[in-house]
């Protein structure tokens, strides 16, 4: 049986005689290999997963999701307000909304039931969305092909008849296309199965994760390493396998050599909850603004503080979510993944925050920003604005009049987001 042991972000693992869920102890070796494993992902994507904290403790950064410790497993959970279940059932909807992925009843009641960690629920999840291809047929692709035949095939290869045939009249090196399964989306998909047969603990998913490997004996084999992402790319006739691309490359990172070398760390899936809020909110804004006619923008339109006197433009500009009528932006708004404090100086909203915000309004010439922070209970009871804060006006000398709101999102209850995000964009009654 796997151990799963559950710490929220900024939770601290301790030190102990042995691998403890309860306790939330590891073992001194145990502890040695997620250091390890930290500065290696430290060292390949800029950041640290854990922190050193007092009395030889671990603190658990923004990433959560899974570590596979040997036989056992550390997960990260995002500090959200619930049972480890709900906690862990919208971080999985968070997930598959951004990857693309249709989630269904029975695999949400999966994660309320299980014992398991997110990763067996993501392992799940990828076979139920690729048994639903493959049923549709193995995805075949033209792939060019060379071969020494006794017939001609496409077209000869003049330069390697010459050099492999010279002394053989009846052979022809030809090149030639092929339409197969044997492609590299496909040996993508095979080698995410591969890694995820050696990373599942559940019976009915290594079942599963088999049977797969099954429909995929005619593709060939690939190491993670080896894997061309420009060629196993997504086009008009594959569009349906795009969300599964996408959840393999995650996979097959996860067991990156570069991530967990020198570490008994075999495998990890972390989400950066920063990443990950900013895209779930935009999607979700996306699906709700575009149903009243308005325009969407993720990450954009791009626009510049200030111009050089002797140059181009200067400090690039580039808000979470723009939602425009039209061409002209009517409101945006920025995700902050950072719990505010009702006992702190403005709630905690920091004066660089306010800067950019007052920058946005006015390069993007909206009437209102949007600060969009999580929500949580020691905030109180939700409200579409907790503060709403004036940047212009005629007293700044500034003909229109700008305001930032504070708000916060309840992620507790996915179901409510769409309501929550059409109250908070509301337009200000000044």
């Amino acid at each position: 049986m796997v151990a799963v042991l559950r710490v929220q972000e900024y939770g601290r693992i301790h030190c102990g005689a042995a691998f403890s869920p309860e306790s939330r102890t590891v073992t001194l070796a145990q502890h040695r290999e997620l250091e390890r494993f930290s500065e290696s992902y430290r060292r390949t994507r800029g950041v640290a997963v854990f922190q050193n904290g007092p009395r030889n403790s671990l603190v658990a950064q923004n990433y959560v999701g899974v570590i596979q410790l040997g036989r056992h497993q550390v997960e990260v959970l995002p500090k959200i307000d619930g049972e480890n279940h709900e906690v862990r059932r919208s971080l999985v909807r968070m997930v598959a909304a951004t990857l693309g992925l249709t989630l269904h009843a029975d695999t949400v009641s999966a994660v309320e039931r299980t014992d398991h960690s997110i990763l067996e629920v993501l392992i799940r999840l990828y076979c139920e969305q690729l048994w639903l291809q493959v049923r549709r047929g193995m995805l075949r692709r033209y792939e060019s092909r060379e071969d020494n035949l006794t017939v001609l095939r496409g077209r000869l290869n003049v330069s390697r008849q010459l050099r492999h045939n010279l002394a053989r009249p009846d052979r022809l090196y030809c090149t030639f296309d092929e339409f197969c399964e044997d492609n590299p989306l496909n040996r993508v998909l095979k080698a995410a199965l591969r890694v995820l047969l050696g990373a599942a603990r559940a019976e009915s998913t290594v079942r599963s994760v088999s049977e797969l490997l099954f429909c995929f004996q005619d593709v060939s084999d690939v190491s993670p390493q080896a894997i061309s992402w420009t060629q196993a790319g997504v086009d008009r006739l594959s569009e349906r396998y795009a969300p599964l691309v996408r959840m393999s490359r995650l996979f097959l990172e996860g067991c990156s050599p570069d991530l967990i070398a020198g570490s008994a760390v075999g495998f990890a899936v972390l989400f950066d909850m920063n990443e990950l809020f900013e895209e779930y909110v935009g999607r979700q804004a996306r699906r709700v603004f575009s149903k009243q006619g308005l325009n969407v923008a993720l990450q954009g339109p791009k626009r510049h503080l200030a111009r050089a006197l002797h140059g181009g433009r200067s400090f690039e500009l580039r808000p979470d979510v723009v939602v425009s009528h039209g061409h002209q932006p009517t409101v945006v708004i920025d995700t902050k993944w950072k719990r505010l404090r009702e006992d702190a100086a403005h709630e905690s909203v920091s004066s660089a925050d306010m800067y950019q915000m007052y920058a946005y309004a006015q390069r993007y010439d909206v009437d209102q920003v949007i600060l969009l922070y999580p929500h949580h209970s020691g905030l109180g009871s939700w409200k579409p604005r907790r503060a709403v804060y004036e940047v212009g006006g005629p007293a700044g000398g500034v003909e229109k009049r700008r305001c930032v709101s504070v708000s916060t999102i309840d992620l507790l209850n996915l179901a409510s987001i769409p309501a929550q995000l059409e109250a908070l964009s509301q337009p200000l009654q000044l």
